[in-house]
């Protein structure tokens, strides 16, 4: 029976930590876009969740008044950001000329100074109500043409 006089040295090889440390980028290549696409995704579902909150005050502020309100300091609604702090949402009339008596537009509009300035496919959301009847649309630039089109099917699913 033989045995070694010199013990066995004991740690990783260069080799195996060149393949762990290339298993792991390989890992981070994949989940990093998946994760980015899922943030902008949830931060897209807080501007819907603002557009349905102004939907909300407006209908209750019609109830009383009979009009829709202009402003969303009327439906005291000033903290809206706290709902979407990535977009700006704006509320502006319908018709040829702007008025708030039978509808109105509420914008959610994606900061260029936040974290949702890199969505280009749902820069703009926006809900038209006419009468009672929302109609729900968005824009983007989803190819990367420089120029703003409809994008409505990609971030309304219904």
């Amino acid at each position: 029976m033989r045995t070694d006089s010199q013990p066995r040295p004991q740690g990783f090889t260069l080799i195996e930590l060149m393949v762990v440390l290339v298993i792991a980028g390989i890992l981070a290549a994949i989940a990093y876009p998946a994760y980015t696409q899922h943030m902008a995704r949830s931060r897209r579902a807080d501007a819907m969740a603002a557009l349905t909150v102004v939907m909300q005050a407006q209908e209750r502020y019609r109830s009383n008044v009979s009009a829709y309100a202009s402003t969303l300091a009327d439906l005291s609604l000033q903290d809206i950001t706290r709902v979407a702090p990535d977009y700006q949402v704006t509320l502006d009339g319908i018709g040829t000329t702007p008025t708030f008596t039978s509808g109105y537009k509420v914008t959610a509009t994606a900061l260029s100074s936040g974290k949702q300035a890199g969505d280009k496919v749902c820069k703009t959301l926006s809900v038209t109500m006419t009468g009672a009847m929302p109609t729900y649309t968005a824009t983007g630039d989803p190819n990367s043409t420089g120029s703003d089109t409809d994008t409505s099917s990609l971030c309304w699913p219904r």
